[in-house]
């Protein structure tokens, strides 16, 4: 017996294929922190898990350290984010993280992007407790 390929699953009303259709995106936060202590662990299993990334030139070097290059995009800061999110799922990414210095869930800069996001007709969460640390350079305190 072969396996239904998504779009199959999707055609049948399968709800685990319609989930995995409906594009999302996932504001993480990365910057400062303890590596030891930040849930590094769930924000490198959702960067694994993504179509595409999107970061800032301030956050980028982070990101790299989780992600592999030929998925991560530069974006020049946040204001063409929306428009950059809408041009990945238009090309087809369905889970997309946008990586954001600081924690996006206090930031009000982050909730406006996800209301307009939202407005776009793309799926948006923050993670509030998941970000990406730097890894450390040395095991010395300075």
């Amino acid at each position: 017996m072969r396996a239904r390929t998504l779009e199959e699953a999707w055609m049948t009303g399968d709800g685990r294929a319609t989930a995995a259709r409906t594009p999302t995106v996932t504001v993480l936060g990365t910057g400062g922190g303890d590596p030891d202590t930040a849930d590094t662990a769930a924000g490198a299993d959702l960067l694994a898990a993504a179509d595409a990334v999107l970061a800032t030139p301030d956050v980028e070097s982070t990101v790299l350290f989780y992600a592999e290059a030929w998925r991560v995009e530069r974006l020049p800061d946040l204001a063409g984010a929306v428009a950059a999110v809408a041009d990945l799922v238009g090309l087809g990414s369905r889970r997309v993280v946008l990586a954001v210095p600081g924690d996006p869930a206090t930031s009000p800069g982050c909730r406006a992007l996800l209301d307009g996001l939202r407005v776009a007709g793309i799926r948006a969460e923050a993670r509030p407790g998941v970000s990406l640390v730097p890894p450390r350079l040395s095991p010395m305190p300075w």
